[in-house]
């Protein structure tokens, strides 16, 4: 059997719409090692996988038409086959298998972004605001993550075997025809995948941690009082857990006001976080907004967003 034609198999049987240089390399690269499939002998060479074999099965897919670079990524006239430049394909569409949404081609292009911010909200029904772009984040240490993807998923590499790149992309404005927004971050917040998708979303008490730490992508800082008064006690548990994740004492500074002083929870895992208050400091509860001498004297911080003289 040929190792393209598993391959093919391969990809139909993921039902992925899009499969990247890395992913694919990986398939062949198991399928080498495995000797096989489906209980048919591969036809192989006798040295694992490398540069030069991995774009000669790639160059025969691409003929074949089983593959095709991804439109949205290369457009028809900006791409070359393998053999005749460098400005090669790194994303391909598999022909057999229906396409998908934008949130499902990220999180295959980018194996290490996620729904954010706005978006999130909406999906977690936070907000009725609709985001006129889809919201993503990823890592801002990018590198670093993907080394340790690479050392997971190829912990048994000889010296000098080859590995096809993980590479970040430069993304379109608009991808699958939603214009899309990524943006880089510090934050490494607990993911789970969307149920029925590929795509992935920060857990809900994360999502409540990204308000505070970047509201101007929430739908403002009012919106984002709005919606902790309306729904954070709904999701106590979780919003705790992860403003404890946090390492900027800010998030939970913020936080601790908005559910202790101005919502009137109590609980002994927020009060801790009056030990991260600072006196004599500026520090706001809208980064973005003017100060005003308006303070909480607890949680030593300007209320310069919201009513501060609701009554919990």
């Amino acid at each position: 059997m040929k190792i393209q034609n598993a391959i093919q198999r391969i990809l139909v049987d993921r039902d992925l719409p899009v499969v990247t240089e890395y992913d694919l390399f990986r398939i062949l690269r198991d399928l080498h090692f495995a000797g096989e499939y489906d209980g048919k002998k591969l036809r192989l060479t006798r040295h694992p996988p490398d540069r030069t074999r991995y774009r000669n099965v790639g160059s025969r897919l691409l003929s074949d038409r089983y593959l095709r670079p991804d439109p949205d990524f290369y457009p028809a006239e900006d791409w070359v086959p393998y053999n005749r430049g460098s400005n090669y394909a790194r994303v391909f569409r598999v022909s057999d298998v229906p396409d998908g949404p934008a949130e499902d081609i990220t999180a295959l292009v980018d194996p290490f972004c996620y729904i954010s911010h706005l978006s999130a909200m909406q999906r977690y029904s936070l907000t009725n605001r609709i985001p006129n772009a889809l919201n993503l984040s990823t890592p801002k240490k990018w590198n670093v993550a993907r080394d340790e993807k690479i050392l997971a998923d190829y912990g048994d590499l000889a010296a000098g075997d080859y590995v096809a790149p993980l590479s970040q992309l430069s993304w379109p404005k608009v991808i699958r025809r939603r214009e899309v927004m990524l943006h880089k971050t510090v934050r490494m917040p607990v993911v789970k995948t969307v149920r029925g998708s590929v795509a992935r979303i920060p857990a809900i008490g994360e999502v409540f941690v990204q308000m505070l730490d970047r509201p101007e992508l929430c739908g403002g800082m009012e919106h984002v009082i709005e919606v902790w008064d309306q729904r954070s006690e709904t999701y106590l548990d979780e919003i705790i857990t992860a403003v404890d994740r946090a390492e900027e004492s800010i998030i939970k500074v913020r936080a601790g006001y908005l559910l202790e002083e101005r919502l009137g929870v109590r609980d002994d895992r927020i009060l801790a976080w009056t030990a991260f208050a600072q006196r004599g400091g500026s520090r706001k509860l809208d980064a973005g907004a003017s100060y005003v001498p308006t303070y909480s004297e607890k949680w030593m911080i300007s209320l310069n967003a919201g009513n501060p003289d609701r009554t919990s």
